[in-house]
């Protein structure tokens, strides 16, 4: 768990033009990952760890639901 903390801490997930950031990302989960394979019964928690990169990953490659949102001040039509 320390090592898994570690890399959590010590990685910089969040400068630098998007491609590395996801570089980052990946390399960051496949070590955790590698580190709960070894790491017995606790290996779902340390894998636990990577969800919120998974999330950073998914935000930086899709987006995020409110980015299709109109613009301020501009209203949708209803059709109710």
């Amino acid at each position: 768990m320390t090592e898994a903390l570690h890399i959590l801490d010590s990685t910089d997930f969040e400068s630098g033009p998007t491609e590395r950031r996801l570089t980052a990302l990946a390399d960051a989960r496949r070590r955790i990952w590698a580190i709960a394979d070894r790491a017995g019964p606790d290996g779902g928690t340390i894998r636990g760890l990577t969800r919120g990169l998974e999330s950073t990953e998914t935000r930086l490659t899709e987006g995020t639901p409110w980015d299709n949102r109109p613009p301020a001040g501009t209203r949708r039509s209803s059709t109710a």
